[in-house]
């Protein structure tokens, strides 16, 4: 391990690798920051870029950014009251009510501090925890294989919470898309218009830009989005060590539910500091302040959606699952250079696994430096006119598309992909598990048929073996409870429930 770490280590200080972790760590800093856009953008859109980059510099760039970002989306709620990306929603609820009292230094300093705290041992964390669990998982067959992402799809439907039909209908229309093309056994399956282009399937590339990058235009464009006005002065970084001390029990507790919530497949940072934050509430002795100026709830919220970076790193790095929206593009990076994300990645590929740890770690710091030193220049990156920003990324997104497969019918794709995208949000529609559906639907008919075809028992190895029984049984029950769970609750809808339906709707 030592060994690996020190070569990736070398990588990183070169010239090219430490403009890919300054440079992503300060983009996604900027745009988790501003409202409606987030690092999963700026990676969809870069996605095409990264063909011809390195892999190993290609996931040291992508968790550079996704870091900034997730630390970067605080600065938003605190000084606008607007969330920058969904998971820092609850920031908004006692981080701005610092700032209107006139103090938005000590919810900011708090904000830096537990996203760089959460962040560090998250990752080491996962660098402990990975390779233990790819070892496992090598040992696995077809039948688990197929019953894991089972699992991971239902966990995202039944977990995620909001209307259950909706999420499965998102799920099915993913299988749908992801079912155009060729079978394994070369069939052509909907070849639309006898177009030889369907053949080869639709690109996940096109298709994520339409989602992300486009729809985001699309929407805030018709909603007549402006910049907010900020006239806020932002004073320098003040170390909250009497904040920290205060709430230390609590800073624990918060990240272990961001570790253990980011390690479920597709709940990610959103549903972490939620679930945190309500933690923390209810375990409150003096509830008056919450929701008013609690700087505890600052504290948990940030802590646990960046503690759970490295949860989502733990599924994606050992069992080729992704652990939340923005880990699908890691491994569609790493497909488009023909390799597979699986627990063999560590064993065949230790080099990117051990850079992207070691970029983990340097762009932490990156951003917490920058964060502490920086904190005044806060309210500039807010002013940033959204004209140019959403220009380039027009520009950028539709140049990706064509780059994908370098014809017009991948524009075809993403522009469709796009208007599917609005549908999706007028409908209420998440777009999480249509595209945990659509990454993991290949591997799901792969492993269903040959574990069909492995044995004369058919269907019934998939029960009897005990692993993957598990798997069933786990993703069934998750997906019962999503839906009884709103009956359970009678109609009593809390603060942090209107929280998570709100944040499904912010793209992160």
């Amino acid at each position: 391990m030592a060994q690996y770490f020190l070569e990736a280590f070398k990588g990183l200080l070169t010239v090219q690798g430490i403009v890919y972790i300054v440079a992503g760590s300060l983009a996604g800093v900027i745009l988790g920051a501003i409202p409606g856009l987030g690092s999963s953008t700026l990676i969809v859109v870069l996605l095409p870029i990264s063909y011809k980059l390195d892999p190993a510099m290609t996931m040291a760039l992508f968790i550079s950014i996704v870091i900034g970002g997730m630390s970067g989306g605080c600065i938003g709620s605190i000084l606008l009251g607007i969330p920058g990306t969904s998971s820092s929603l609850t920031t908004v609820w006692d981080g701005y009510e610092f700032t209107k009292q006139g103090d938005p230094v000590r919810p900011l300093s708090a904000a830096v501090t537990s996203s760089f705290l959460g962040t560090l041992p998250s990752v080491i964390v996962a660098v402990v925890l990975c390779k233990t669990i790819a070892e496992w998982a090598v040992r696995l067959f077809y039948w688990e294989y197929a019953a894991l992402c089972y699992c991971a799809i239902l966990m995202v439907i039944g977990l995620s919470k909001g209307n259950m039909a909706k999420g499965l209908f998102g799920a099915g229309l993913a299988f749908f898309v992801a079912s155009i093309g060729t079978d394994i056994n070369g069939a052509g399956r909907f070849i639309f218009f006898n177009m030889v282009q369907f053949r080869s399937g639709l690109n996940l590339i096109s298709i994520m830009l339409g989602l992300f990058a486009g729809k985001i235009i699309m929407l805030e464009y018709a909603r007549g989005e402006k910049n907010q006005k900020v006239d806020i002065k932002v004073g320098k970084f003040k170390w909250p060590g009497q904040d920290l001390k205060k709430n230390l029990i609590g800073f624990i507790r918060a990240w272990i539910i961001g570790l253990v919530i980011g390690f479920l497949p597709g709940l990610g940072g959103p549903v972490a500091s939620i679930m945190a934050y309500s933690t923390e509430n209810m375990l409150a002795k003096d509830k008056s302040k919450w929701g008013k100026g609690e700087i505890m709830g600052v504290i948990a919220g940030e802590t646990a959606k960046n503690s759970a970076i490295g949860g989502a790193l733990i599924p994606l790095i050992a069992l080729g699952i992704p652990g939340d929206a923005s880990c699908v593009q890691f491994i569609q990076a790493l497909q488009m250079k023909n390799i597979e994300p699986s627990p063999l990645l560590m064993r065949d590929n230790p080099i990117i696994v051990y850079t992207l740890f070691t970029a983990a770690f340097l762009s932490a710091i990156v951003v917490v430096l920058y964060e502490t030193i920086g904190m005044p220049t806060f309210p500039a990156l807010l002013k940033i006119p959204y004209h140019y920003l959403y220009s380039v990324v027009v520009i950028l997104a539709l140049t990706g598309a064509f780059m994908a497969q370098r014809n017009f019918f991948s524009l075809i794709v993403m522009l469709v992909s796009c208007l599917m995208a609005v549908l999706m949000d007028v409908f209420g529609i998440s777009s999480l598990p249509f595209l945990m559906a659509f990454i993991l639907a290949p591997q799901v008919e792969s492993n269903l048929r040959l574990g069909l075809s492995a044995d004369k028992n058919g269907l019934a190895m998939f029960f009897t073996r005990p692993i993957s029984c598990v798997f069933i049984v786990a993703g069934t029950l998750v997906l019962i409870y999503g839906f009884i769970s709103p009956l359970l609750k009678k109609g009593k809808k809390s603060k942090n429930d209107e929280a998570r339906d709100k944040a499904s709707k912010i793209n992160d």
